[in-house]
């Protein structure tokens, strides 16, 4: 390689140094002054002297040959670089994502495919995004897209926002409580559960916390010295902030006067009432149920017996209490109806029919249907007391 090309390619070297040159046609400039400058003679001043070659008039011909190729070279290069850029430039706008127009995830949801929000993909292939979307927070969340083609790669963005629009849900066991005047009573025994269906059960506070999310409460106007009917509210906030609510009915009632024990004999042919019954082992338990043809409950159970003998008691346990005469557990005889309770404030909630010999015939529950069991064994193993025994 001759000097001349030589140091060319150093002040080449250091020209690409240089953060000045901004264009292709400077970068021209300062090469074609490398090669054919002044300070290593040029074509000009064999022109100016008008004189025969010398001897050295070859090797700078040859110089200027090498330094035109040289700048041919470059040139071609840097034009190359030049159009690799605008390619990947062209390359680069072009790359495009298009989205969905759902752009929101309910709280909570599990194994978000975060690709499917991609509705088409222009001019490359997706390469990496993000692969696991948190739903554990409400709030938007930044997903990345990274898309490829011939080597150049662009990253989109979307944004998702993860919602929760799904109530706490608030289960009580009955509509109506019913209570005898005088008689108080824990306004949280009805509620079944108040429950979020992501973050579980909710717990009770009897003064709502500074941050207001994540608990339920009970409002009520509830007088157990006064009879009436009252309303209990339960409102339920989940933690992130979504209010439910619901309401259960307390009907405080005047406890019905206790009757002189009666020694009489029935209204009805209590032989017939205790083969009613008998007839009726093995029908099944069907909550609200007055006849054989579908089921029973304990109330619709005793109403449908003595309706078979022209007696209307009534479907609820309430209504058969209020029916025939009190008598003593000493004088209860079969075809007597006995009243049960399993809370403290006697409020009816079962009734049976006494056939003898300690045994009652009932609508026992809705695993074991109407059955035949120990009145001892009844009281003894969680079915109650005995509130009051009925004669009809």
């Amino acid at each position: 390689m001759s000097s001349s090309i030589y140091l060319d390619l150093l002040f080449l070297k250091k020209c690409i140094k240089i953060e000045n040159v901004a264009t292709l046609d400077e970068t021209l400039l300062i090469l074609t002054t490398v090669a054919i400058g002044d300070k290593r003679g040029n074509i000009n001043m064999m022109e100016e002297k008008s004189v025969s070659p010398t001897p050295g008039s070859k090797s700078k011909k040859m110089n200027l040959f090498a330094n035109i190729v040289f700048i041919l070279a470059i040139v071609s290069l840097l034009g190359y670089q030049y159009y690799d850029k605008i390619h990947k430039e062209y390359i680069y706008n072009a790359l495009a994502l298009t989205f969905g127009e759902s752009n929101t995830v309910e709280y909570g949801t599990k194994a978000v495919d975060t690709v499917s929000f991609v509705e088409n993909v222009e001019n490359g292939t997706i390469v990496d995004y993000t692969k696991e979307l948190d739903t554990t927070n409400v709030g938007v969340v930044r997903l990345r897209y990274e898309v490829e083609k011939e080597n150049v790669t662009k990253e989109f963005v979307y944004e998702v926002e993860v919602v929760d629009t799904k109530l706490p849900e608030i289960a009580f066991h009955k509509d109506t409580i019913y209570v005898y005047v005088g008689n108080n009573y824990n306004v949280r025994n009805n509620i079944k559960s108040v429950t979020d269906e992501i973050d579980g059960n909710l717990n009770y506070v009897t003064e709502v916390p500074t941050e207001n999310i994540g608990y339920y409460t009970v409002n009520t106007n509830y007088n157990y010295k006064a009879t009436g009917t009252y309303q209990v509210e339960v409102v339920a906030v989940d933690k992130n902030g979504n209010e439910s609510k619901a309401k259960y009915s307390i009907k405080v009632i005047n406890k019905p006067q206790p009757k002189p024990t009666y020694n009489g004999k029935a209204s009805v042919d209590t032989s017939s009432v205790v083969n009613a019954a008998r007839s009726l082992l093995g029908s099944r338990y069907v909550y609200g149920g007055t006849n054989p043809a579908t089921g029973f409950d304990c109330s619709g159970f005793v109403h449908y017996v003595y309706s078979l003998f022209g007696k209307n008691l009534g479907t609820t346990t309430h209504a058969i209490l209020r029916n025939g005469y009190a008598v003593s557990r000493e004088n209860m005889q079969p075809g007597d109806i006995i009243v049960w309770s399993t809370l403290s404030n006697n409020s009816p909630t079962h009734v049976s029919i006494y056939v003898g010999g300690n045994t009652m015939i009932h609508a026992a529950n809705p695993r074991k249907g109407v059955i035949s069991t120990s009145v001892t064994d009844w009281e003894r193993y969680g079915g109650g007391h005995i509130v009051s025994i009925r004669r009809v």
